[in-house]
C-alpha cells in the first residue's frame, strides 16, 4: 500500500469527513488518495482560511477540524490559525506537504523548518520520516488535539514519503473521555453556591461545547443565576434569556463588570484564569467593592482543570489568585 493511502485510512478511521484545502506539488499523492475516499475536500483562497475554518469546525463539533497546506509559504500561513486554535482550545489537526527528504533536484527551495516554526503554537507537531510511522503519528495527533485541554496539533507529510510502499495498518481510534470532577469538589461548590447572596456565573469559550452548553442552560433555568459571558463565550446561552446581564469585553464600569465587582461568588466556567484575573480583580479595571466586614476575611478557592481545590492558606500555582473580598470558582471545562 502507497503510504499516501495508509495516511487516508488513517484520517477515515479517526473520522474525518472535510479537510479544509489549499494544496500544491508536495501534496498530489495525497490529493490522489483523498480522492479515492469518503474524505470531502473543501478548496479554500488561502491558508489562513483553511485554518481557521478547521479551527471553527473543531470548535463547534468537539472533533478535530482538518486543514491541508503545502510547504513553505503554504506552512507559515497556517501559524495565526494554529495560535487561534491553541489558544481558544479548539481541537484541530494541520497537515502540510514538504519537499524530498531522501533527495531534492531544488536544493533548499521554499524549504523551512516547519516543525520547529509550529512547535510554541501546538500541543505535538512531527514530521513523518517513513510509511510505518504514519498509524502512530496521527493517532497521536488526533489524540492530543481532543484531550483537555484541546488545541492545534501538526503533521508534516514529505513528497517521497507520501509516494513510498509500506505494510503498516490504520491503527484503533481511541474515544477521548473528559476529566471528570472530584466528588469532594463538587459539594464544596454546591455548599459556597447555597450560603452565595450574590453569585455570577461568567461563561468563556471552553463552555462551547454541547453537552456543557446543554447543563448550563439546565442550570441557569433552574437556580436563576445571573450570568455573563465573555467575547468567546457568546452564544453558549441564548442572550434573549432574562438572567442574561451582558459581554465583558474591554470596557469598564458597565453592567456585567461591575455585577462581577459586587458579586460574592463568581463561577467561572471555560474563561481563562489569566484573563479573568486582568478583568475582574485588576485593580486599574475593576474598582474594589464595597462589602461589610462580615466578607471582607474571605479568600478566593479555585477550581482549576480536572475541578482539583487549592486552599488559600497553602502554596498555590502562580495561576491561582487570591481576593481578600469574595469567593471565586474557576470551573476551565
Amino acid at each position: 500500500m502507497k503510504a499516501s493511502d495508509l495516511f487516508t485510512r488513517c484520517l477515515e478511521n479517526e473520522g474525518v469527513e472535510s479537510i479544509f484545502a489549499v494544496p500544491g506539488e508536495e501534496n498530489l499523492d495525497l490529493l490522489d488518495s483523498l480522492s479515492r475516499s469518503s474524505i470531502r475536500l473543501v478548496l479554500t483562497r488561502h491558508e489562513q482560511t483553511a485554518g481557521f475554518m478547521a479551527a471553527t469546525h473543531g470548535r463547534l463539533t468537539g472533533r478535530p477540524g482538518v486543514c491541508l497546506a503545502t510547504l513553505g509559504p503554504g506552512a507559515t500561513n497556517l501559524v495565526t490559525p494554529a495560535a487561534y486554535a491553541n489558544l481558544g482550545a479548539m481541537p484541530m489537526v494541520m497537515i502540510t506537504g514538504q519537499k524530498p527528504v531522501k533527495s531534492s533536484k531544488q536544493a533548499r527551495f521554499q524549504i523551512i523548518d516547519v516543525v520547529g516554526m509550529m512547535r510554541p503554537v501546538t500541543k505535538f507537531t512531527s514530521s513523518v520520516a517513513g510509511g510505518a510511522t504514519i498509524p502512530a503519528l496521527v493517532r497521536e495527533a488526533f489524540r492530543l488535539a481532543a484531550e483537555e485541554r484541546p488545541g492545534a496539533t501538526h503533521l508534516e507529510l514529505p513528497e517521497d514519503i507520501a509516494r513510498e510502499d509500506t505494510a503498516a495498518e490504520p491503527a484503533a481510534p481511541a474515544h477521548t473521555r473528559r476529566p471528570v470532577a472530584e466528588e469532594k469538589s463538587i459539594h464544596h461548590a454546591v455548599s459556597l453556591l447555597r450560603e452565595s447572596r450574590r453569585p455570577v456565573l461568567l461563561i468563556g469559550s471552553g463552555a462551547n461545547r454541547k453537552m456543557t452548553c446543554r447543563m448550563l442552560r439546565e442550570f441557569v433555568g433552574k437556580q436563576s443565576i445571573p450570568f455573563v459571558t465573555t467575547q468567546m463565550g457568546k452564544g453558549v446561552i441564548d442572550e434573549t434569556h432574562p438572567r442574561f446581564l451582558g459581554n465583558c469585553a474591554l470596557s469598564e464600569n458597565d453592567f456585567p463588570h461591575r455585577a462581577l465587582d459586587m458579586a460574592d461568588l463568581i463561577v467561572n466556567v471555560g474563561h481563562d484564569e489569566l484573563t479573568l484575573t486582568i478583568t475582574t480583580h485588576s485593580s486599574k479595571r475593576m474598582p474594589r467593592p464595597r462589602t461589610s466586614r462580615s466578607t471582607a476575611a474571605r479568600s478566593t478557592w479555585v477550581i482549576s482543570a480536572g475541578l482539583h481545590w487549592h486552599r488559600p492558606e497553602t502554596s498555590m500555582p502562580s495561576t491561582t489568585h487570591r481576593s481578600a473580598d469574595r469567593y471565586s470558582i474557576f470551573i476551565t471545562a
